[in-house]
């Protein structure tokens, strides 16, 4: 895996104090936190070293070396010998040792935006910010900190490429296992499929498996049946931070042409989408081009519109804004301008098929270009693959 150096940690640096110029900011407060969804992307950006739990807050002048504290001590210590930040604080109380560094770096008056106020840092731990430092000026930073991050960095991109390559041998190697896996545990095939993954240097998975149709759910000790279709769904959080998402469709069993029909037209929506999905277009123009293909394709009624994410960014957090959902306003209120370097996690759906029929299960990491979107994973089948 292609590791990040200090050179990227100075365009990383470089580029979140212009936007905090714009934004007249004289510091930005870093939230953070060893969570999966959301948190742990934050101050891996700044910092390139990967949470496994804990709180922490980042402290970035406009002028000056950045500054952490985190609620672990020897947490603190490691992340300082990573060298993108060194001047490291542990205490469970954050919040106090942080408002030491802010009157330190003389910043007590000054205005600072916090990134993570909504979604990571804790009304508590605000509020006693506030109460140390109360002649500083707090704002809200989490756009700016989330624009910065959703365009990738050529790094970034040549990280994610060689994350997708390490994702389709992992799943091209369970289509192979699986053909003669019945009776085995899922739990006992997906531990020997994953070990590829593990010796890779990913940090994290999140894995989904089911024998039918809208069943999604995490491997248990039960024997595969292997007598209709499978569908293996696999999200890897990489040695680099960054997130993949893939599916594998799997026939023991021939699809009938409802399932046949329904692949084929969201593989043809799925190009359209692409060719729109470039700089200046929004989410709802790609979300607005895959209804207008599947009612061409003759599905006229869409079902009820969800909150299920069309589209969301994706990078070291596996869901990263901006996102995209039918329904008002969750999805919507993201729906940010395209530009190109940003990443997206693909999967669209709509309620369309009779109950017991399997839907597409399509699902990619798509990279915004000047000319419309590339597929990460290059040329993988989403199609249902017979199993012999």
């Amino acid at each position: 895996m292609t590791k990040a150096d200090l050179a990227e940690r100075e365009t990383r640096y470089r580029r979140v104090r212009e936007a905090m110029q714009r934004a007249e900011l004289d510091a930005l407060l870093v939230a953070g936190k060893g969570h999966w969804w959301t948190g742990r992307g934050y101050l891996r950006y700044f910092t390139n070293f990967h949470l496994w739990g804990h709180d922490g807050l980042l402290l970035i002048p406009l002028d000056g070396e950045p500054a952490l504290t985190m609620s672990s001590p020897a947490l603190a210590v490691r992340i300082g010998e990573e060298g993108w930040v060194t001047d490291t604080r542990g205490d469970v109380y954050i919040v106090p040792r942080m408002a030491d560094y802010i009157r330190e770096r003389g910043l007590a008056s000054s205005r600072i935006g916090i990134a993570g106020l909504r979604f990571i840092l804790s009304a508590g731990s605000y509020a006693e910010l506030k109460r140390l430092v109360p002649d500083a000026t707090f704002v809200d930073a989490d756009d700016l900190m989330d624009r910065l991050r959703s365009t990738k960095s050529a790094l970034e991109i040549v990280q994610e490429r060689e994350l997708w390559a390490m994702a389709k041998s992992v799943m091209t190697r369970f289509g192979e296992l699986v053909k003669g896996a019945k009776g085995v545990s899922q739990r006992e095939l997906i531990s020997e499929v994953t070990k590829p993954v593990w010796a890779s240097g990913a940090r994290d998975l999140l894995i989904f498996i089911g024998e039918s149709p809208g069943v999604s759910e995490v491997p248990e000790d039960i024997p595969l049946l292997l007598e209709d279709k499978l569908r293996f769904h696999l999200e890897i959080c990489g040695e680099s931070g960054h997130w993949c998402e893939i599916t594998i469709n799997c026939a023991f069993k021939e699809p009938n042409d409802l399932e046949r029909k329904i692949i084929e037209d969201e593989l043809l929506a799925f190009a359209e989408v692409r060719k729109v999905a470039k700089p200046g277009n929004r989410l709802s123009d790609m979300a607005a081009t895959f209804n207008r293909v599947m009612e061409q394709q003759g599905w006229g009624d869409l079902g009820e519109e969800t909150t299920h994410f069309h589209f969301h960014g994706q990078g070291m957090d596996t869901i990263e804004r901006p996102w995209f959902s039918q329904k008002r306003p969750w999805g919507q209120s993201q729906d940010w301008q395209l530009e190109a370097g940003m990443v997206f996690s693909y999967h669209p759906r709509r309620d369309v098929l009779p109950p017991g029929n399997w839907s597409s299960g399509l699902n990619e990491d798509i990279l915004i270009t000047e000319d419309g979107a590339e597929r990460l994973s290059v040329d993988w089948e989403h199609r249902w693959r017979p199993m012999g």
